[in-house]
């Protein structure tokens, strides 16, 4: 919760900072999720979400505008300072999993386009559930300026690297044992940016860390992924 000020124009600020870093967010999410949730599916039409990204990015550019504009007009020290910083660095974040859920949309469209089966997308179900849970936590945690619910997320975002280590190893293999071919390709490339989009969530909750601490967090960045 943000401290009240007696400035009330500057809580105005501050909270149209927060509505525009949340939907911002939630727009990511909702195009995750609805990826995910038909991206096995040849007769799913996910071409329109991809419109949706732009949407994302308009709301990037309206966040730092208005960072801008607080930052020149209300002149924010400390805590208020820090709010205001992180704004855009998260909104760049939300930006680049918008942009990985488009690329995924991209890959899937690649893959019916070539008369691909798409059962080998299965094996990404696990991943993106993961995923999927991380953004919610990691909005959550964003919402409630909960820094022990980020450093979860912080710490979380390793299953996902190990998962994904896994999956790149199984459908590597299947290439292998049965020739390599483009579903496969495509389908490493989708896992690869599944496991990147829990990479921002973990980027997203070190930002919320220092913002209720005033310090990042004072270790190594868990990692256990292979392909990295």
């Amino acid at each position: 919760m943000t401290t009240r000020h007696i400035s009330t124009a500057f809580d105005n600020d501050l909270d149209k900072l927060d509505y525009l870093i949340s939907k911002m967010g939630n727009m990511a999410l909702s195009q995750f999720v609805a990826v995910i949730d038909g991206i096995g599916q040849k007769d799913n039409d996910l071409n329109s979400l991809i419109a949706n990204d732009r949407l994302i990015d308009n709301i990037e550019v309206d966040i730092y505008n208005k960072t801008v504009e607080i930052i020149a007009i209300r002149a924010p020290q400390a805590n208020d300072l820090r709010h205001i910083i992180i704004a855009p660095k998260i909104a760049s974040f939300f930006e680049r999993i918008g942009d990985y859920s488009k690329n995924i949309i991209k890959r899937r469209n690649m893959m019916i386009n070539e008369g691909s089966d798409l059962s080998v997308l299965t094996k990404l179900n696990e991943m993106a559930q993961m995923a999927r849970e991380l953004l919610v936590d990691v909005l959550d945690a964003l919402t409630r300026r909960d820094a022990d619910k980020a450093k979860q997320v912080w710490h979380a975002d390793k299953e996902l690297d190990t998962l994904h280590s896994q999956v790149y190893k199984d459908i590597y293999q299947d290439m292998v044992d049965n020739g390599s071919n483009p579903s496969g390709i495509n389908a490493l490339f989708i896992a690869k940016n599944i496991e990147r989009i829990g990479d921002f969530c973990t980027s997203i909750a070190e930002q919320i860390y220092f913002v209720v601490h005033g310090e990042m967090i004072d270790a190594d960045r868990p990692k256990s992924d292979i392909t990295s």
